[in-house]
């Protein structure tokens, strides 16, 4: 394993007491998205920390294993596919069967995904269909920034371009669950209380609490402890 840098952050600049458990953060034009721990709702809560409980029908029975957002939809990782959720209407249809084992959105809100059983990365088009596939990948997360898809396997990080040309292949020095990329490239597993970070070099980044998820804005970084109840919220420059 490789000797890394370790850097001890120890006080967030603001803690949110959150009104239910949850599991996973977005955040989407400066308000912060939670799935709730049961999987019933999503809970959006705005920069007033206004509440807002958006339902999921048929979460409760079926786990939610990851969401994102457009202005008007919130996309669901359920188990057999790739959901669309309508925040106006309530509607959910599904976009995709499969087993989805992580997904993200580009630029012009088009869906890259990772099919675990197929072992394939599928690039959909606006009308969600498949535009192209690429084969023989052993996705365990993926991200996007800056015109780039960074998918994480076991080994390495993939970068590819929007038209699926592999850009970039990047070592990681140990194994994670997570990937999230906002300049710098960050990677951890749900549970554990460190960070690795990529800026020219690796490092790890040790908190004083156990996290769940994170997530970054233009100015924080936002991290949901261990039990779902507290959101931290750090100075990005910080990070």
């Amino acid at each position: 394993m490789q000797l890394l840098l370790v850097i001890f952050l120890l006080e967030p600049v603001s803690i949110l007491e959150l009104p239910v458990r949850c599991t996973r953060i977005e955040n989407y034009e400066e308000m912060n998205y939670l799935l709730q721990e049961n999987n019933r709702a999503i809970i959006r809560i705005d920069t007033a920390r206004n509440v807002l409980s958006i339902p999921v029908e048929g979460g409760v029975i079926n786990r939610i294993y990851g969401f994102d957002l457009t202005p008007f939809s919130i996309y669901l990782n359920l188990p057999g596919g790739l959901f669309k959720l309508s925040i106006n209407s309530g509607l959910i249809e599904k976009i995709y069967t499969g087993d989805v084992v992580s997904f993200t959105l580009n630029d012009a809100e088009e869906i890259i995904l990772a099919d675990r059983f197929k072992k394939e990365v599928l690039f959909l088009d606006s009308q969600y269909k498949i535009r192209l596939i690429k084969s023989n990948f052993n996705v365990v997360d993926m991200d996007y920034f800056d015109k780039r898809i960074y998918l994480l396997t076991r080994k390495e990080i993939i970068v590819f371009d929007d038209y699926g040309n592999i850009i970039e292949r990047i070592k990681i020095p140990e194994k994670k669950e997570r990937i999230v990329v906002s300049g710098k490239i960050y990677l951890f597993t749900s549970a554990q209380n460190t960070i690795l970070r990529k800026d020219k070099e690796w490092d790890s980044i040790k908190l004083n609490h156990y996290f769940i998820d994170l997530k970054i804005t233009k100015k924080n970084v936002l991290i949901l402890n261990q039990y779902g109840d507290t959101l931290y919220i750090y100075n990005k420059s910080d990070f």
